[in-house]
């Protein structure tokens, strides 16, 4: 039996946000035409003001809009969502998913400790696991998962814990 003990932040369900929002084909369409098509366009239009018109002083301002656009709009974009994240949820959602948790392993289901109480799982219901650097998201449905992070792991193995959890859920497939 792998049982792991942590605690979920605000910061936490950001992350797992954007996590999300990173895999989605719809935002990353948006972001290469935030930094590299309009930006591109941009440069060209500098590129005819300095060879066919001959003013250099405009095309240097036309190309440090293209610079800053390429730079700029993608960073204003994630600030955005960020901000929307944090008005996405009432402080009763986030009640219940922030604080300590523990996650353990067992035979035939995956049991949530919370303060809230205890809920089991059984291990058909867990769609798969997730590993970042600083996470390991535990998948209950398309957009929803058990946030585990790995800055306050405070007691067992999170690489064990994905193991054996794997090898659950493969067994219930």
């Amino acid at each position: 039996m792998t049982e792991i003990e942590y605690e979920v932040r605000e910061q936490d369900l950001i992350a797992f946000n954007e996590h999300q929002l990173q895999n989605s084909q719809k935002l990353q369409k948006s972001m290469r035409r935030h930094q590299a098509t309009l930006p591109g366009i941009i440069a060209v239009i500098a590129m005819i003001l300095f060879f066919y018109f001959k003013d250099l002083q405009s095309a240097v301002y036309v190309a440090l809009i293209a610079l800053g656009w390429g730079f700029g709009v993608p960073s204003y974009l994630k600030w955005n969502w960020r901000q929307q994240l944090r008005k996405m949820y009432s402080e009763e959602e986030k009640a219940c998913v922030l604080g300590r948790c523990a996650l353990r392993v067992e035979q035939d289901e995956l049991v949530e400790i919370t303060p809230s109480g205890e809920s089991r799982m059984p291990w058909a219901e867990v769609l798969r696991i997730e590993s970042t650097k600083k996470y390991a998201f535990v998948f209950v449905s398309a957009d929803a998962a058990l946030i585990i992070p790995r800055a306050t792991l405070k007691k067992g193995d999170l690489h064990e814990f994905v193991k054996r959890a794997d090898e659950c859920i493969e067994q219930a497939a």
